[in-house]
């Protein structure tokens, strides 16, 4: 019978809250986009008239048919995981004696000629036709070659000999104490820009929600042949490996509450601070409790002698919210320990952590325009070490999960090897940066860049005065331009000095990045590099910041250092 008060639209809208209610998830869109692709006529014409039940081997159906359309694709490695995990989760006899048979192929492609032999024969076993006997016959002798995917990501490794405290780090750097400036890093050799100083794997890392449909949950690369977790549709594995891994730890219990903790709207620092704790053992968590000295990541800074009795009730909340999710696991006698812990992760990940990106270009733009995208939340105990600095003298990128450090800037001992805890000041002005740090991480910024309020590439640091250094190696005076005379007397050493070769190094320097920003733009990141970090090693040693040309060819290093790391081609600009 007709409903008289129908309305389609409305009843699709009500429809898809029973299955999204956040707005901010990614199933609908995920539908949206499956649904573009599949057509109208497939889904209503096929799709609906084909209600399938299979008597509880769905799983290992979508897996067979996955394993097929990779097969297609010449992604035998990743076919070969489908059909194994197929056989795993019982697929159906009918389909045994093709699943060897492929597995054979996947085998020949991936030159695991020992196994391949031992596939075909179960096949050949198995198969009662001649037919597919004859097939399989012509697959044994046939060539395959797996399909090879670019992967411009590259772990560098850090310049020189590690430091023996801080094995991630260069022994180019010291770390310092002093009052006012806390811990902080300084380099005790020369160092060239470009050079890596730091790599680093986080203490722990969580993903953010919103990637839980395209990246692993565990490793954070992006998935293509997706395996989920036995036990909930959360969160998705790109191989075998990496799940094996979550569930060995974190997953194992995370994995029965975490609806819970996404929609209690909890923060992503929040969730770390729990994985900090489920990625270990209760014992191993005891006995981090019981000696912190001899986890780095425990004498990092919680400023909780600044906090509000607001602000500290609130995280002590969470606190017992977390320490709760996790109560029907871990024994009640040791629950104040393991909350202690958890109180301490939240105000230290607060001024801590660092956020994994990863950077996202159009197909025919592969710098213009591309736009660094946040996964994910990390702590690296080293990093951490480093100051704020509104002209940094490093630059940082991701590969995978690890964080990768280098210098933007040469640097001569004692200098502070400082990073960028986001607002930087060829971008924002000197009161937003001053207003972002204090209230983010309750300090106030003591850089030269606020010191002398320099402006921001935007707003006046085109005409900024350009300065010179005295060609008098021991002298350190700076001569503003133009000047008078290119050989004139310096008013600090007494020295009459010529500026001529200054002058023509720094028009140099300027050409030099013209040539690097071409060079990059022709898709050459690693020969714009060497260019950009030979010119911007040449200013410092005759100029000093701020400087236009020289803080774009910073940028530029910036985005050729990134696309060395986490990146994907998009077909959305945003």
């Amino acid at each position: 019978m007709a409903n008289q008060y129908g309305d389609k639209l409305y009843m699709a809208i009500c429809s898809e809250k029973t299955l999204q209610t956040n707005s901010n998830g990614f199933f609908m869109n995920f539908a949206q986009l499956v649904s573009e692709n599949a057509g109208e006529i497939w889904i209503k014409n096929i799709f609906g008239h084909n209600t399938v039940i299979d008597c509880g081997s769905s799983l290992s159906l979508a897996l067979w048919s996955r394993s097929q359309v990779l097969l297609s694709l010449n992604e035998y490695s990743l076919a070969l995981a489908d059909i194994q995990l197929a056989l795993k989760e019982s697929l159906p006899n009918i389909y045994k004696a093709e699943a060897f048979w492929k597995m054979g192929i996947c085998y020949k492609a991936l030159n695991e000629e020992n196994r391949a032999n031992v596939s075909f024969g179960l096949a050949e076993k198995l198969f009662a036709s001649k037919l597919k006997i004859e097939d399989l016959g012509r697959d044994k002798m046939a060539k395959f070659v797996q399909n090879k995917k670019e992967d411009r990501r590259i772990l560098p490794s850090i310049q020189g000999k590690p430091h023996p405290l801080f094995p991630c780090a260069s022994k180019k750097l010291t770390v310092k104490q002093k009052e006012g400036m806390g811990r902080y890093v300084i380099a005790n050799e020369d160092i060239k820009t470009g050079e890596t100083l730091v790599v680093e794997p986080p203490y722990a890392a969580c993903l953010l929600p919103d990637m839980f449909g395209t990246h692993c949950h565990h490793c954070f690369d992006r998935l293509v042949s997706p395996i989920g977790c036995p036990d909930c549709s959360n969160v998705a594995f790109c191989k075998m490996e990496c799940r094996q891994a979550a569930l060995s730890s974190y997953h194992t219990y995370e994995c029965k509450f975490l609806d819970l903790l996404i929609g209690s709207g909890m923060s992503i620092l929040s969730h770390t601070a729990l994985r900090m704790i489920t990625q270990n053992s209760l014992k191993r968590c005891l006995e981090i409790y019981k000696d912190r000295k001899k986890e780095k990541v425990y004498s990092l800074c919680t400023n909780s002698s600044l906090r509000s009795p607001e602000d500290f009730l609130q995280r002590t909340l969470m606190a017992a919210f977390l320490l709760r999710c996790l109560q029907k696991i871990i024994p009640t006698d040791e629950e104040y320990r393991i909350g202690e812990l958890l109180l301490f992760h939240l105000q230290m990940l607060q001024f801590n952590a660092h956020e994994i990106y990863e950077t996202r270009y159009l197909p025919d733009r592969r710098f213009k325009g591309s736009k660094a995208t946040y996964i994910g939340v990390a702590v690296y105990p080293t990093v951490a070490l480093f100051n704020h600095d509104c002209y940094p003298a490093v630059t940082r990128h991701f590969v995978g999960k690890k964080i990768v450090i280098k210098a933007a800037r040469p640097l001569q001992p004692q200098d502070v090897v400082a990073e960028n805890y986001g607002p930087i000041f060829t971008r924002k002005c000197l009161q937003e940066r001053q207003r972002s740090l204090s209230s983010r991480y309750w300090f106030n910024c003591q850089c030269n860049a606020c010191i002398f309020n320099w402006p921001t590439l935007d707003a006046g640091l085109e005409p900024y005065s350009i300065r010179i250094k005295c060609s008098n190696k021991k002298c350190s005076y700076y001569f503003t331009l133009p000047v008078s005379s290119q050989i004139l007397k310096c008013p600090k050493c007494q020295e009459t000095i010529s500026l001529t070769e200054q002058i023509q190094l720094l028009k140099w320097c300027d050409e030099q990045y013209d040539v690097g920003h071409k060079t990059m733009n022709e898709n050459q990141p690693e020969k714009a590099m060497d260019i950009l970090c030979t010119a911007i090693d040449a200013f410092h040693r005759i100029s000093c910041a701020p400087h236009k040309g020289t803080h774009l060819a910073q940028e530029s290093l910036h985005l050729c250092v990134a696309d060395s790391g986490n990146v994907h081609e998009t077909l959305v600009n945003k």
